[in-house]
């Protein structure tokens, strides 16, 4: 026998979501991360970013900047797991942290875009 209330079953799908979603901004963030340490350019690390900060606002809008952190995290992330390059002048946490800081403007501004763009969506199907 179990001892579950009536409240239980409805609390795991929001639970598995969350974490979902908080996995899915951490890899995303690790992945921004590693294409920041390999791509001489930023463009593609600020794309990263930007869409899947926006993709994450768009499905969880009152989450958006919780994710936007996760995004960060996971670029801090990438940061401390990589090789340290010959010749660094910053620890992998000291390079990470700055990264990780960088990282959480455009994750963040495109958790808000989303966010804002999901409620004018909601508004223009319920209409």
């Amino acid at each position: 026998m179990s001892n579950r209330t009536a409240d239980e079953p409805a609390m795991l799908p929001t639970l598995s979501r969350s974490l979902f979603l908080a996995a899915t901004a951490l890899l995303a963030g690790a992945v921004a991360g590693l294409w920041d340490l390999s791509a001489a350019e930023l463009e593609g690390t600020l794309l990263i970013l930007g869409l899947s900060g926006f993709g994450l606002g768009l499905v969880a809008p009152r989450g958006a900047p919780l994710l936007a952190l996760a995004v960060a995290a996971g670029v801090l992330g990438a940061h401390l797991a990589s090789p340290v390059p010959p010749g660094a002048q910053l620890s992998p946490l000291e390079s990470g942290l700055i990264s990780a800081a960088v990282a959480a403007l455009p994750a963040g501004i495109g958790a808000g875009l989303g966010a804002l763009f999901s409620g004018s969506a909601r508004r223009l199907v319920v209409r």
